[in-house]
């Protein structure tokens, strides 16, 4: 489904982008839903757009976590709802991760122009995709495999 509606998701991604790229960047923001562009720096010298691609989506993250919680049900070593809980808590984490990636993104952009681009895009902005990655399948994870504690019974009660 995220290939089939990557465009749609995309274009998600650079509006909720926009709301984060307000905050770390100086001038107005404006969205170009088609073309999943977020526009930064309006009224300023430094104006400039971000489009969101395929491989700068946390849609191309979030299909790989998808495959390691279908691995999950296939050894069925888990609980459906668990392995759901812990697929969808670390996509969630992924989606906020490239949202601080953007906003990274945009600010060293205005700040320092294509350097800035090409230190947040492809240095600090994959450490922290790392991190995003390393987070959501360690949530899925624990929150899949977690065991429940066994309940305390007083001597001499039946089970």
């Amino acid at each position: 489904m995220l290939f089939a509606c990557n465009a749609w998701f995309r274009s998600a991604e650079a509006a909720a982008g926009e709301r984060i790229i307000g905050l770390v960047t100086t001038g107005t923001t404006s969205l170009d839903w088609d073309a999943a562009v977020t526009f930064f720096g309006l009224g300023t010298q430094h104006a400039m757009g971000l489009r969101i691609t395929a491989g700068c989506s946390s849609a191309m993250l979030i299909i790989p976590l998808l495959l390691v919680g279908a691995g999950f049900m296939l050894s069925r070593r888990s609980t459906v709802s668990r392995i759901l809980a812990g697929t969808g808590i670390g996509a969630v984490v992924l989606v906020v991760t490239n949202q601080l990636r953007i906003g990274l993104i945009a600010s060293f952009s205005q700040k320092w122009g294509d350097v800035g681009f090409g230190w947040a895009h492809t240095v600090v902005g994959s450490l922290l995709s790392l991190v995003g990655v390393a987070a959501s399948v360690t949530i899925l994870m624990l929150v899949a495999l977690r065991r429940r504690k066994p309940v305390d019974r007083p001597e001499g009660a039946s089970l």
